[in-house]
């Protein structure tokens, strides 16, 4: 089984224009989180099913999935101002 690591870097500056770009990367990344949740959902039920039938993971669902939950911790963190490194918009897995 493998552990899960997440490293957070804060830092002390603050800007007005960030936040307001900050909220602009709400709106565009919510949009691509909620279109990767449909996906993933669909993909879930996949790897639910294939595991219930094969006893075996399927390589490309399980990227999938891993793919959303980066994508969606990235952007949380960015969210949240825990970070000041900005995820990119269209996940790159």
């Amino acid at each position: 089984m493998q552990t899960v690591t997440v490293d957070v870097q804060g830092g002390e500056s603050a800007s007005r224009v960030e936040l307001f770009v900050r909220f602009l990367y709400a709106i565009v990344g919510g949009i691509v989180l909620w279109v990767l949740s449909i996906v993933s959902g669909v993909c879930w039920i996949l790897q639910f099913l294939i595991v219930l039938i094969t006893a075996k993971r399927n390589q490309t669902l399980d990227n999938v999935l891993r793919m959303y939950f980066k994508y969606s911790t990235r952007l949380s963190a960015y969210l949240l101002i825990l970070t000041e490194e900005r995820p990119p918009l269209i996940p790159e897995e």
